[in-house]
């Protein structure tokens, strides 16, 4: 499986996984520094911050030794049960994102390898065909099919979407879009109403005209009963992205020479190179000439 990071800029937002590294995701983004007035113990004091600084909306797993002695590293859960790395610097401060050491090294991606677990790739061949069945829909008339998992609350998607629009329309590209949810609280069920739509495809680009670039935040707005049915197709979709090892969006899959190919995340501005060198189409068999 080949992977590629996106160029410039911010990192790809990544949900807060379990498999997150350098970039923790909807919860925990960035090498920030925010302030707290907890104190001692350890486990008491990160439990504070985290409390503090997230609304409630995590809490700490487990408390572990950091490299110096004013640094102690966090196992934090959020409401969807996924977990990430933070650091609390002298009882006081929480640090979120990646954290280098004075050698250049990401001791947040080392702590992330050693404390969580790490899910097993699948290679991008073996998904293809799960993703040609997945809940969702395909817009374009022409040209070779490109498959994104996409979160309706992802500002990445959203920047995509908008750059995808004119190639389509040119007849370039296809694009399957297969929505999943976990970037928010919202997300899942965003992702469940715009399935549940009479015209999913119409229902997500009303969710991209709507986006909110300030808040993050897609314009869909969650219907009050959602339909079972669609809600599974979400939660199945997003363990579909999960097993790729990842939990990324934009995440694409498509078909070069080589053989198929999963990318987490890509640079707007790289688009339509990575649309010339595009040959065959992805579908069940794989790729095709």
């Amino acid at each position: 499986m080949e992977t590629e990071d996106r160029s410039g800029g911010k990192k790809a937002r990544v949900g807060f996984g379990k498999s997150a590294g350098a970039a923790l995701g909807a919860l925990f983004f960035g090498p920030l520094l925010l302030a707290g007035c907890a104190t001692s113990p350890n486990l008491q004091s990160a439990e504070h911050l985290v409390q503090d600084n997230f609304h409630g909306k995590a809490h700490v797993v487990k408390v572990f030794p950091g490299p110096t002695q004013k640094l102690t590293g966090i196992i934090a859960e959020n409401s969807q049960h996924q977990q990430g790395i933070l650091w609390m610097l002298s009882n006081r401060y929480l640090l979120l994102g990646p954290v280098v050491n004075d050698k250049g090294q990401d001791i947040t991606q080392a702590a992330t390898e050693k404390y969580l677990p790490q899910p097993r790739k699948v290679p991008a061949g073996q998904i293809a065909p799960a993703t040609m069945q997945a809940p969702g829909f395909t817009i374009g008339h022409a040209g070779p099919l490109m498959v994104v998992f996409a979160d309706p609350n992802c500002i990445y998607c959203h920047l995509l979407w908008e750059a995808l629009q004119k190639p389509v329309a040119d007849g370039q590209l296809r694009v399957k879009l297969i929505p999943v949810g976990f970037l928010k609280d919202s997300s899942a069920a965003k992702a469940a109403t715009i399935l549940a739509a009479p015209d999913p495809a119409a229902a997500w680009a009303q969710n991209e005209k709507g986006f909110d670039k300030s808040t993050e935040e897609g314009g869909t707005r969650p219907l009050a009963q959602i339909p079972a049915e669609d809600m599974k197709a979400v939660h199945a979709n997003t363990a579909l992205l999960q097993s790729s090892g990842e939990e990324a969006t934009p995440t694409l899959l498509f078909c070069r020479k080589k053989g198929m190919v999963l990318v987490h995340g890509i640079a707007v501005s790289g688009l339509p190179a990575l649309i010339h060198s595009l040959r065959g189409d992805v579908s069940a068999e794989g790729c095709t000439p």
